[in-house]
């Protein structure tokens, strides 16, 4: 199966295989990434893929 959005930018958590103390963190990351967004504050360094329509992280997007 081919990500319609290109190489690196896929962003599914594959949670079949890993451990619940993994998927807990997980889960505690999405909760805190939400919780900031709904609340209106600023998202950690570490959490930001894109900012101000460009990409931010070095781990994500072209390469």
């Amino acid at each position: 199966m081919k990500n319609p959005l290109g190489g690196g930018n896929g962003m599914t958590p594959h949670y079949s295989g890993t451990t619940l103390d993994a998927q807990a963190r997980y889960a505690a990351g999405t909760k805190a990434i939400l919780e900031n967004y709904f609340k209106g504050k600023a998202q950690k360094p570490e959490d930001t893929i894109v900012k101000d329509g460009k990409i931010f992280s070095k781990a994500y997007g072209a390469k």
